[in-house]
């Protein structure tokens, strides 16, 4: 079964793929979900001046965590070996770094 094109993903996998291009392997799953939830945990404060802060507000981190799961599993997304999320084997260089319209 052949991928879908990295831009023709909804736009909930278009974000999540686009933070991690942007910071490949500084996010575990969870610390990835909060970022892009816009987490008010003091640890994420040094975070919130990030475009994708709160890029995902509108969805809670457990969905944005099963999300980031469902890229996992579609090659999208991989962990490296300290459990950080990096782009997959997928190729996410056709992904537009503009999401703004998103």
């Amino acid at each position: 079964m052949d991928s879908i094109p990295p831009d023709h993903l909804p736009s909930i996998h278009q974000v999540i793929l686009a933070g991690a291009k942007q910071y490949p392997g500084h996010f575990t799953r969870s610390e990835l979900a909060k970022l892009l939830a816009g987490s008010a945990s003091p640890r994420f404060s040094d975070y919130n001046n990030l475009p994708e802060f709160g890029r995902l507000a509108e969805y809670s981190r457990k969905n944005i965590t099963f999300e980031i799961d469902i890229l996992l599993q579609q090659k999208y997304l991989a962990l490296d070996e300290r459990q950080k999320v990096i782009p997959g084997a997928i190729s996410v260089n056709d992904l537009t770094d503009d999401l703004a319209s998103l």
